[in-house]
């Protein structure tokens, strides 16, 4: 009796460790294999608003949402000390005007002496040419001759003096206007600067300060984007030499569930972010998204194999090896197997099998 409880209780333990098998056979099915990316929805252009001086935001003519055109005043801050900068230097100029007009003081006072030392020069060439024709007529002496001839190139040396004075006067002078003007240029282009306007046609998707805030040089006002919306995708570093410029992408997003928009892959940039361990790829949408909402979240499909009808098998069926078990004249065998495309549960058969091919799952 012991011995037949033994038996049977081995014959039952030998039958629960024997593991369940199911026969299939590979099928025809349209297979489409695609790269998972998440992402966000942005505009073509974008840039921040900013100021290249400081003050405080008087005025701000713009708020998120509204849409702007290229040239529009945006954003006026506070112009006091531009504006005093300003008028310190119309009144330079004011000052400097006159002294350098032809009437200034200083040019009568030059003109004044520079014409007696003409006439001086003028009556001292005389006797010196006089003296000159006597000298030569052997009619005086030599130390009269240079006496006179002394006496003409000092009074020709004081007069040529006074005339580079005149110029250096006018070329200083000049100088001091010019420098004048450029700096009354310069603060009224800084009062300028405090108006910020805008450089494209767009909207307005921020505004990071209200009026009354300090705004210093380069510090963010608003962001602004143009152009139609594109999807920033980021794909992970093992599935990027998969993707190619051309492919479609199918996009969803939780703004519109039951919606799926169309895009193309436009570009693929090389440098892999540390932070999230993938690489950027942005594709162009190929209709338009209802609402144009700066930064919404999105997920996508990037189908980078499309085919029609091809062989395949449920990837349980997969050993190591790209193997798959099979039953021929009632024997299993493995055999290995060529793979093509694959999705989540199935794989493309290219080679090893055929449409007749008995595969076994152990399960």
């Amino acid at each position: 009796m012991k011995r037949q409880l033994y038996w049977l209780l081995l014959a039952f333990a030998a039958t629960g460790c024997k593991q369940k098998e199911k026969e299939i056979h590979p099928e025809m099915k349209q297979m489409t294999a695609a790269v998972y990316a998440s992402g966000s929805l942005l505009p073509e252009e974008e840039y921040k608003v900013v100021s290249s001086v400081d003050g405080y935001l008087a005025q701000a003519l713009v708020k998120e949402g509204d849409t702007v055109k290229k040239g529009q005043l945006l954003f006026e801050l506070s112009s006091e000390v531009r504006n005093a900068q300003t008028q310190g230097a119309e009144a330079v100029v004011s000052r400097t005007i006159p002294t350098v007009a032809e009437n200034a003081p200083v040019f009568r006072e030059l003109q004044g002496r520079m014409e007696v030392a003409r006439i001086r020069l003028q009556q001292d060439s005389l006797q010196y040419v006089r003296y000159k024709n006597l000298y030569e007529q052997n009619a005086v002496s030599k130390s009269n001759y240079e006496k006179y001839y002394l006496q003409y190139q000092s009074s020709l040396k004081d007069y040529q003096n006074l005339r580079q004075q005149m110029e250096g006067q006018r070329l200083s002078g000049q100088l001091q206007l010019q420098q004048a003007r450029n700096q009354l240029t310069v603060a009224a282009a800084q009062t300028d600067v405090g108006k910020l306007k805008s450089y494209v046609n767009g909207v307005v998707y921020d505004v990071y300060k209200k009026e009354g805030d300090l705004i210093n040089p380069n510090q963010p006002i608003a962001l602004i984007g143009a152009g139609d919306m594109y999807a920033r995708l980021l794909v992970d570093e093992d599935d990027l030499d998969k993707v190619l410029e051309g492919q479609k992408v199918l996009i969803t997003m939780d703004a519109f569930p039951d919606k799926v928009f169309n895009a193309r892959v436009s570009k693929i940039y090389p440098l892999l972010s540390k932070v999230e361990q993938s690489f950027r790829v942005d594709a162009v949408l190929e209709s338009t998204v209802p609402v144009g909402m700066y930064g919404l979240n999105l997920e996508a499909n990037i189908v980078v194999a499309d085919k029609q009808q091809v062989l395949a098998i449920p990837k349980a069926a997969l050993l190591k090896g790209d193997s798959v078990l099979v039953k021929e004249n009632n024997k299993k065998q493995k055999v290995k197997i060529r793979k093509g495309v694959e999705d989540e549960n199935w794989v493309e058969v290219r080679g090893g099998l055929s449409q007749s091919s008995t595969i076994i799952i152990e399960q």
